[in-house]
């Protein structure tokens, strides 16, 4: 494999080729420490395995080469365009739970409204909400979302252009004017982590790039977010807590933050 370590003189095949495995091995336990958290340092990678720093170092860069991840300053992040999960993962995870927040949006959907839907499987039952409030006008990246309120409301679909990113139903959105061409009365935004300083956290900052646009065409901000969300990392910020006007989850978000304050001013709807 290119990039993997060079025997030593004085070792012969037998220990290359364990140094060799070995390194594989190491490799791809960093990428999936990396997907899980979001990023990870040299430091804690060092430490985790037992090897010195330039060998971490040579192993993301084998990675970043392959495009499995990013290299950062001391660190590794999630690369970009890579789901962290597959959508048929994220998909069958709290597929009840995830039904019943989005019922939670009923009051907030008024006939007519224009809402932007961002990404994720939490959104997926949303065409069952919808189907009750006609006229409604969905900007979304989000394909599952697009696809089922299309064939099973009489809402008006728009899809933000740019790739559909692997084994996903998001679309990577590209920068360009129709970012503004709304001024939603909703914004319903879903997050991969929250951190317990109240940061909105994703994976992807091509994705975290649309939203952060869009918050502020929203007369009312909405997070969607099952309980497992809170005290998560990702890398790239999307928004403060402070700065979302609802927030719905299921059990109390309070225990969560270091600071309960973090929610003043939030209107929290907690499913028990």
């Amino acid at each position: 494999m290119s990039g993997e370590i060079a025997p030593r003189l004085g070792k012969g095949p037998e220990t290359a080729r364990a140094e060799s495995g070995r390194a594989v091995e190491r490799r791809q336990a960093i990428l999936e420490a990396v997907r899980a958290n979001g990023a990870a340092s040299v430091a804690e990678l060092a430490a985790r395995f037992d090897v010195t720093y330039q060998t971490i170092r040579r192993d993301l860069r084998t990675l970043e080469t392959q495009g499995l991840l990013q290299k950062g300053f001391g660190g590794a992040f999630a690369s970009p365009g890579v789901a962290h999960h597959t959508h048929d993962e994220r998909h069958a995870t709290q597929v009840a739970v995830k039904r019943q927040l989005v019922a939670a949006l009923e009051e907030f959907l008024m006939p007519g409204a224009t809402i932007f839907v961002g990404l994720g499987t939490t959104f997926d039952s949303l065409h069952e909400v919808l189907a009750r409030h006609p006229g409604v006008l969905i900007a979304t990246p989000n394909l599952e979302v697009a696809h089922s309120c299309a064939l099973k409301t009489d809402a008006t679909v728009y899809v933000y252009g740019g790739y559909v990113r692997n084994k996903d139903s998001s679309v990577l959105t590209l920068a360009d004017d129709s970012r503004q061409r709304f001024k939603f009365d909703v914004a319903l935004i879903g997050t991969s982590a929250i951190d317990r300083d109240g940061t909105v956290q994703e994976f992807d900052p091509m994705e975290v790039d649309l939203v952060r646009s869009i918050l502020p065409h929203a007369r009312q901000v909405i997070l969607v977010a099952h309980d497992e969300k809170f005290g998560r990392r990702a890398p790239h910020v999307v928004t403060q807590l402070g700065d979302i006007d609802v927030l719905i989850t299921n059990g109390d978000p309070a225990l969560r933050f270091d600071n309960p304050a973090i929610l003043d001013g939030v209107r929290v709807i907690a499913l028990s």
